[in-house]
């Protein structure tokens, strides 16, 4: 999995150092739907865990998620973004909400759909609270163009009102 670092970079979780200085990521925040904004937080606490992946093609990229997780979605014409779990993405045509909150001047829409499937992968992700997106980048380079998740939301925080978001 990968984070997005205050240096506008991604950092992947997956080949993580002895030791970690002050390493910030981004996050979402819809923890309070009236005040939606962009945060770096400490990357303090990473959750381990076991699940089965899917590999999604985000515009021209791809990269892999946990299955059990939801991802913000949204068109740009049609007003808010919402959340929706990955099981429910395939060929259904939606599009993923992109967004990189250090360089991005307006969000763009990819489409999105599921191309493959692996069954046990082990994960590590930051530990979030509820309403806080993860912004995992799909570029490898500087400035890389970004997508939310989430694992788990409560039904209040589901809704992104598209008007805060940039």
């Amino acid at each position: 999995m990968r984070i997005l670092t205050l240096e506008n970079s991604y950092y992947n979780l997956e080949t993580l150092p002895e030791e970690i200085d002050d390493l910030r990521f981004a996050i979402l925040d819809n923890s309070n739907p009236q005040n939606v904004d962009y945060h770096y937080i400490p990357l303090i606490f990473l959750e381990s865990f076991n699940a089965a992946a899917l590999v999604l093609q985000i515009g021209d990229r791809k990269i892999k998620m946990p299955l059990d997780w939801q991802i913000l979605i949204g068109e740009k014409e049609h007003g808010d973004l919402e959340t929706l779990p990955l099981s429910s993405l395939n060929d259904r045509g939606f599009s993923a909400f992109q967004f990189n909150p250090l360089s991005s001047f307006s969000p763009s829409f990819l489409p999105i759909e599921i191309v493959d499937i692996y069954h046990d992968v082990t994960w590590y992700a930051p530990r979030l609270r509820n309403g806080q997106f993860l912004c995992v980048p799909i570029d490898d380079g500087p400035k890389p163009r970004c997508v939310f998740f989430v694992k788990e939301i409560s039904r209040n925080c589901e809704i992104v009102d598209y008007n805060q978001v940039f």
